[in-house]
């Protein structure tokens, strides 16, 4: 007797979705769409309503699981298709005219995006990473030779990520406490408070890394509190303050530690100007500018 064993083997399908929107006039021909995906087994969402394109669009392709976003529009009728390439908008990847054929097209838009993002070998692109949006909070020590540093300030910025490539933050570095200087006998307390604005362009985006490289410009606030001794009696106590710029260079790493918080390791050089000196009467008490050198850790919340 002979036993022949038919062994069948399928591949199994990639683990992937398929996004649906639709305005108000397109609805049957997205659920048409989603009818033929879900036919050759690909999983698809059920149309979300949506007017705004770039809404959709950002909001699809935040997700890690995402390979195809199916945009369905009315007057005249089309459906539009696109795949993530890393931006937080995706690409433009084909449309469908859905005006005289709206039985063939449903079938046209699944069958081709079956071959190009399920059966073809073709790599996807690591979704925008981090969020658009984000709000740290942290602690900074910045460094500058001529006796006045170091000193530690707390930090707050706002960041809005434009590109996957690029972003803007705003920032303020509040020093919370006053230093104390003292030299022959007087003595002085400042603060230094930073207000400024940055530039960075992110070469490295992972989904839980994120390196970027940029130039930030701080308005700086030098504001001094001179204090009368036994000592210095003839010198009669004052306060003043001056502005001054902090143009600087900065590094930073963010390490993703849940999807919304992010630790962020930065590092910035660059030098206070003009470069000032506090002094009281003939006694000096030091200075701050020529370099200047500042780094800290903050811990951001990011929104999309």
């Amino acid at each position: 007797m002979i036993v022949v064993v038919v062994v069948c083997w399928a591949r199994p399908s990639a683990r992937a979705e398929t996004h649906l929107a639709a305005d108000d006039g397109s609805s049957a021909i997205c659920e048409a769409v989603r009818e033929e995906l879900s036919s050759i087994e690909i999983d698809a969402s059920a149309p979300v309503s949506e007017l705004n394109e770039r809404r959709a669009r950002r909001r699809s392709f935040a997700s890690n699981e995402v390979d195809a976003l199916v945009v369905c529009r009315s007057g005249p009728n089309r459906v539009d298709v696109f795949y993530p390439d890393g931006s937080r908008l995706g690409a433009f990847a084909f449309a469908v005219s859905a005006e005289n054929d709206t039985a063939d097209a449903p079938v046209y838009v699944s069958e081709r995006v079956r071959s190009e993002r399920f059966i073809a070998d073709v790599p996807v692109a690591i979704p925008f990473t981090p969020a658009v949006w984000w709000l740290g909070i942290g602690a900074d020590a910045f460094f500058s030779p001529g006796g006045i540093a170091p000193l530690a300030f707390v930090r707050v910025d706002v960041g809005y990520r434009f590109h996957r490539h690029w972003s803007v933050e705003a920032f303020a570095a509040i020093q919370p406490y006053m230093r104390r200087l003292n030299a022959e006998g007087l003595e002085t307390r400042l603060r230094l408070d930073q207000f400024g604005a940055g530039l960075s362009y992110h070469p490295l985006v992972r989904p839980r890394v994120d390196l970027a490289l940029g130039v930030r410009a701080a308005a700086v606030r030098l504001g001094v509190s001179g204090t009368r001794n036994a000592q210095g009696g003839d010198l009669a106590a004052q306060r003043d303050a001056v502005w001054l710029g902090f143009p600087a260079g900065r590094i930073s790493l963010r390490v993703g530690l849940t999807r919304r918080i992010w630790l962020n390791i930065h590092g910035e050089t660059g030098a206070i100007l003009p470069r000032v000196a506090v002094s009281g009467g003939s006694v000096d008490f030091g200075s701050v500018g020529e370099l200047a050198v500042e780094t800290g850790l903050s811990l951001e919340v990011h929104f999309r």
